[in-house]
């Protein structure tokens, strides 16, 4: 209990002054605390690492894709929608626990043993990029993602501009076709049915 109280007041005095911070820990030091804080808080190569609070427009993008997703698969019983309270394990990469912005689960989760909130079998995962950490998010969580057996797509999100970036498996599970959408005419493809970029951005105000 001592060494978690010490690393949350780390996490919370290091993010007065950087917008992403890394600490060295153990998988123990991480499990311990990825409950109590306020924030979307990661671990990767033997590291904590977390942006702290995320922005309103970040939060903005979440909330807008679970109503599309509620509304597109509202009579699919087998799919379940989750937002970055919950977290994923990458069972190929030993450490790895990541928190995406939006999960969704196809049939019943397979939770990491002795946990009810980490899960090893998302079927779709969103992440809504932000400046801090979009290096990380697809340089080093995008090719760790593409490891689960159960995902078959990854969406990602830009809350500055414009772009949606979507990861799909194809029948071959060694590939994904990536697509990238700049529009708010385009529109992409999830479980086949449409989503427009104009409602994935209708409440987003980019700045000037």
């Amino acid at each position: 209990m001592v060494v978690a109280k010490s690393l949350q007041e780390t996490i919370i005095e290091q993010l007065k002054t950087n917008e992403l911070v890394s600490i060295p820990a153990s998988e123990e030091d991480y499990l311990s605390i990825a409950s109590t804080l306020p924030f979307k808080v990661e671990y990767h190569a033997n590291e904590i690492i977390t942006m702290g609070l995320a922005s309103y427009w970040h939060e903005t993008l979440v909330s807008t894709f679970i109503g599309i997703f509620y509304n597109l698969f509202s009579n699919r019983d087998e799919l379940n929608i989750l937002a970055s309270n919950s977290g994923v394990q990458i069972p190929k990469f030993e450490g790895g626990f990541y928190m995406p912005d939006v999960m969704i689960i196809k049939d019943e989760p397979v939770f990491k043993e002795n946990s009810n909130a980490i899960i090893t079998n998302p079927y779709i995962i969103v992440e809504v990029l932000s400046p801090a950490t979009s290096t990380f998010d697809v340089e080093y969580k995008l090719p760790e993602y593409k490891h689960l057996d159960s995902l078959q797509q990854i969406i990602y999100v830009s809350p500055k501009k414009v772009l949606v970036s979507t990861y799909t498996r194809s029948e071959n599970p060694n590939i994904w076709l990536n697509q990238d959408f700049h529009s708010l005419e385009d529109f992409f493809v999830v479980e086949g049915l449409n989503v427009s970029l104009s409602d994935v951005y209708k409440k987003i105000k980019f700045e000037k």
